[in-house]
């Protein structure tokens, strides 16, 4: 196995059970209309609509549309719960302040999908050690959050029954992981560019997050300046699925709290690239994560009594990052906040460099945490408040085409005239569609030993 096939293993996500309820819309939200999905399901071929909307006649679909809405976004919602889960699998894998054992090998992680009692038996000792501060989580917030994860699915830490069963539990995610990330790797390796921007549509919504996403978004909005009209200042911008930046799924740096980092870098960037001010732009949230909506809701809090909102950027310069990106990872937050104290990772981070910075609480208040699923949902808003910018990144390649086809939908109805949508998955167009490519910009994050670039993203552009 190689070492490309185990960031494909760790860098998804994996279905976990959880049980979880469809929520009341918030007030402002609402479904998206059957008119809608209407002329989705007139031109999609009958293979990539859902099987309950396939076997229906088209006359029977409206009568049905708003049951199959709750009911899907039920079932997205238990995703996003998977997500969550799996955040905590990855803790186990990777994380350093609970234990003093070694982060595992590349070969103990092939085992748990070659031979899996050697694999189990490699990582048990890191098991054992985060059941004991799982139970006593005290004040670390990370360790709250997984126990309130863990609490989700009916299991107590505290209680030797409920010790046995969280082993059981997390064991046997750990070779789902293994088993179900190695057909995702055929499927990249040989799927074309349909299955391959919706490979990971069966599987857990995780909100884990990057600072280096970001950096391909801050080329993204280069591209935007040259385009756009810098008369008409970006001032309203949704972002879905800010993510919270939970595990570290290479390196498991955990020596510092969550933390939530897209909505102050695309702030960030506006400023840098002259398509907005910083002190005027407004950021609506949008996540069905609990743990992201009450992370933002308390930075909010904390804000309104004038604290500022610490983020820990980590850097491994074992990496080859890109000059661009050690550039980007220098100077983001300059247009935010300032630079703040960094953290002193322990030794058993490895070698990582840190910076620190302090965002202003204005800052923080300028970002509304909101709950919508995208997919099924809009917000409605007037036509002087719709926004001008909507970025999701890392986060359609988890639906198939016809939720993105129905997430495009909802995404065009809150843009302004002449607003544009950026995202790292390319988008089908539908026939009729209100939006329109514009182009798009690669970003590499990693380069090999001769410069050869390993990771990177593209981001699309569309317009209104």
């Amino acid at each position: 196995m190689t070492t490309r096939f185990l960031l494909v293993i760790f860098g998804a996500t994996v279905a976990m059970a959880s049980p979880v309820t469809s929520q009341s819309a918030p007030a402002g939200v609402t479904p998206i209309p059957f008119a809608d999905a209407r002329q989705v399901l007139q031109v999609l071929r009958d293979e990539l609509l859902p099987e309950t909307l396939r076997a229906l006649a088209p006359a029977q679909r409206e009568a049905q549309w708003t049951g199959w809405v709750r009911a899907r976004d039920a079932a997205i919602r238990q995703r996003v719960a998977q997500g969550d889960e799996d955040s905590v699998v990855n803790l186990v894998f990777f994380g350093t302040t609970f234990t003093k054992r070694p982060r595992p090998s590349e070969n103990e992680l092939n085992a748990l999908l070659t031979r899996p009692a050697d694999g189990l038996a490699a990582l048990r000792p890191r098991l054992d050690d985060f059941m004991t501060a799982v139970a006593t989580p005290g004040s670390d917030e990370r360790l709250q959050i997984a126990r309130r994860v863990i609490a989700s699915v009916g299991i107590d830490p505290a209680t030797p029954q409920g010790r046995d069963r969280l082993r059981r539990h997390l064991e046997e995610r750990m070779l789902a992981v293994a088993a179900e990330s190695a057909s995702v790797t055929t499927a990249v390796d040989a799927g074309n560019a349909l299955t391959t921007s919706t490979v990971f549509r069966e599987r857990g919504l995780s909100s884990d997050t990057s600072l280096v996403v970001d950096y391909g978004v801050d080329n993204a909005l280069g591209m935007v300046a040259r385009i756009r009209s810098k008369d008409v200042p970006v001032r309203r911008v949704a972002i879905v699925g800010p993510g919270l930046d939970y595990a570290d799924k290479l390196r498991g740096y955990d020596f510092y709290p969550p933390q939530t980092i897209q909505p102050f870098a695309v702030i960030d960037s506006l400023s840098h690239h002259g398509l907005g001010d910083a002190a005027s732009v407004r950021v609506t949230a949008f996540d069905l994560s609990p743990q992201v909506l009450a992370h933002l809701a308390a930075a909010r809090t904390r804000a309104m009594a004038g604290t500022s909102y610490g983020l820990v950027l980590p850097r491994n310069p074992d990496r080859l990052w890109t000059q661009g990106l050690v550039e980007y990872w220098r100077r983001v937050g300059d247009r935010v906040g300032v630079d703040g104290p960094a953290i002193t990772p322990p030794a058993t981070a490895g070698n990582v460099q840190v910076r620190g910075v302090r965002v202003r609480p204005s800052v923080v208040l300028a970002v509304t945490p909101r709950d919508l699923n995208i997919v099924l949902a809009r917000e409605e808003r007037p036509a002087s408040e719709k926004f001008d910018l909507v970025i999701a990144t890392n986060i359609l390649v988890y639906y198939d085409v016809f939720e993105q086809s129905l997430a495009v939908a909802n995404i065009a109805s809150m843009l302004a005239p002449g607003g544009l949508f950026l995202t790292n998955t390319r988008m089908t167009l539908l026939p009729g569609s209100p939006l329109r490519s514009v182009g798009y910009t690669d970003t590499v994050y990693t380069a090999d030993a001769q410069g050869r670039g390993e990771t990177g993203d593209r981001v699309y552009a569309y317009a209104r």
